[in-house]
């Protein structure tokens, strides 16, 4: 497996980006700052980002980004709700989770370069949250993916989903650079792999793209949902 230093691994698979560590070592900020150097390059993303918020030294929930369109919908909470759907000790939103559904749909590979779920945890591998999602897009033909999952979950996760080239990311050693670099890689293999096989794709503007790029809305972890930040970013070798 892959640490995030050098090169992808040597595979015919597509890769599958795992962003691992424990809880609080910030994954979803590091998973942030990836896709910030991506969004200047034209690269098309789809699902989702989720920063968590906390109160009082303690998670007290999470909310969505939908990265297709910098939508935002609050996911779950620790606050009792008859209405929500109860995982742990979390009160999950119907709206929270249709958004999420909706946005981890199956893509056209023609018009996606690259998913991201954020995270990949126990839920999941119960059932719950965005199991079916998951399961549907690992079966269907997909661009690169780049998960979030923790560090203890990590091997059971690879297993149940039967990830054949995970790229396994961690954020106690991994570059942010180097793993956004990994990851246009990736992209640009897939590119060129959909091109031969005759779909057209928009211009990456010569690798790294001038352009302007589109918005990434993010959530730093613990801050207000009301106000995402939008980042704004060119991915660059220089960087």
């Amino acid at each position: 497996m892959y640490s995030g230093s050098g090169g992808l691994p040597m595979s015919d698979g597509i890769p599958v980006f795992i962003i691992t560590g424990e809880q609080g070592q910030c994954k979803t900020t590091f998973l942030h700052l990836v896709l910030s150097l991506t969004v200047g390059a034209n690269v098309r993303i789809r699902g989702v980002l989720a920063p968590g918020h906390v109160r009082d030294g303690r998670r007290s929930g999470f909310t969505l980004i939908d990265l297709a369109t910098g939508e935002h919908e609050e996911l779950c909470s620790i606050d009792p709700d008859p209405e929500c759907e109860i995982h742990g000790r979390y009160y999950f939103r119907p709206e929270g989770l249709a958004f999420g559904r909706s946005a981890l749909a199956p893509p056209d590979p023609r018009e996606t370069d690259l998913v991201v779920i954020d995270e990949v945890g126990r839920f999941e591998l119960q059932g719950a949250v965005w199991a079916d999602r998951i399961d549907r897009l690992v079966a269907l033909p997909h661009p690169p993916m780049i998960w979030t999952v923790r560090r203890r979950l990590l091997d059971t996760v690879i297993q149940n989903w039967e990830i054949k080239n995970p790229v396994v990311i961690d954020v106690r050693k991994a570059s942010v650079m180097a793993t956004a670099s990994d990851v246009m890689d990736a992209v640009w293999e897939w590119r060129e792999a959909q091109t031969t096989s005759g779909f057209p794709m928009p211009s990456l503007s010569g690798a790294r793209s001038l352009c302007d790029p589109p918005a990434l809305a993010g959530v730093a972890a613990g801050a207000c949902p009301d106000t995402p930040m939008i980042l704004r970013r060119r991915y660059s070798p220089e960087w």
